[in-house]
């Protein structure tokens, strides 16, 4: 990525909200922390990915935190989710950024399990599809979760997601892996026909 295009997609995700039918996708605020922290603590949260982000104690994540998250590296780009009620749910994020093919991957991560299984993962998706496809111009979004992560495979599935196939993560010990994608003509397709 060009440092140009680095610092327009910096700047442009630190001054954003994003609305969907229920739910918001704000910009990370040092306030935010507890929560996060707690949910990448909780193992029914992370039971399909091995791989934890940071540490177990809140003094060595808060600093990651507002670097990463609220401050933002250059190469990822995070938002809090939350619900109608604006109540904090869970985050979701776009990194993996390439400019040259225009491909940008996703991830999701729902921590507040009295919000799974109401679809916000999905209009989450689907909230940060819109402005990736419509206001950063990309032509492919992809994801990449465990084959037994069936919630998160439903809601990809929900935001208009294929199934590519099983792909091998190194992170993970050994379990198979899912890409999913979507594509900008497909998305225009399916906007169009629900339109």
């Amino acid at each position: 990525m060009t440092e140009t295009r680095r610092s327009d997609v910096s700047r442009q995700s630190q001054e954003l909200l994003l609305r969907g039918e229920r739910v918001f996708l704000r910009h990370p605020r040092i306030a935010d922390a507890t929560n996060v922290f707690n949910w990448e603590g909780d193992d029914e949260v992370w039971r399909y990915d091995p791989h934890r982000p940071y540490s177990r104690i809140m003094a060595e994540f808060l600093p990651i935190f507002e670097r990463n998250y609220v401050r933002g590296n250059g190469r990822q780009y995070w938002f809090i989710i939350e619900d109608e009620q604006r109540k904090p749910i869970g985050t979701i994020t776009y990194f993996n950024i390439d400019t040259r093919i225009s491909h940008v991957e996703v991830g999701l991560g729902l921590g507040e399990k009295s919000s799974w299984g109401k679809g916000y993962g999905a209009e989450a998706i689907r909230t940060l599809v819109h402005y990736l496809f419509m206001t950063l111009n990309f032509n492919r979004i992809y994801a990449e979760t465990a084959l037994a992560n069936q919630p998160a495979r439903r809601a990809f599935a929900r935001a208009n997601f294929i199934e590519v196939g099983q792909i091998y993560d190194p992170r993970s010990s050994g379990d198979p892996w899912v890409l999913l994608e979507i594509w900008r003509r497909n998305y225009y397709d399916f906007s169009n026909s629900h339109a």
